[in-house]
């Protein structure tokens, strides 16, 4: 979904950037392609499964998707490291 608000000045430095680089290269039709490119991909709405893994806390997701996506290490999983694992039973 588009939304019709006022873009961020940020974005308008860079894509007033992104053209002045074209034009100083004398690409000036392609910089102005890729700007209007670029504030179109910025002026689109995330998708609601997107806040279910990257919402923030106490939303109605409450963050649960990070449990599913993260960078920590999963317990053992080859034969090896289950063979080099101590002995829990003694």
């Amino acid at each position: 979904m588009l939304r019709f608000r006022k873009p961020p000045r940020s974005l308008i430095l860079f894509l007033f950037a992104v053209v002045a680089i074209g034009a100083a290269f004398g690409h000036l039709i392609n910089a102005l392609g890729f700007a209007a490119f670029f504030f179109f991909v910025a002026g689109i709405d995330p998708k609601p499964a997107w806040k279910f893994w990257y919402g923030k806390p106490g939303n109605q997701y409450d963050g649960k998707g990070w449990r599913f996506n993260s960078w920590q290490r999963v317990g053992m999983t080859s034969p090896k490291e289950m063979r080099q694992s101590p002995d829990i039973r003694n």
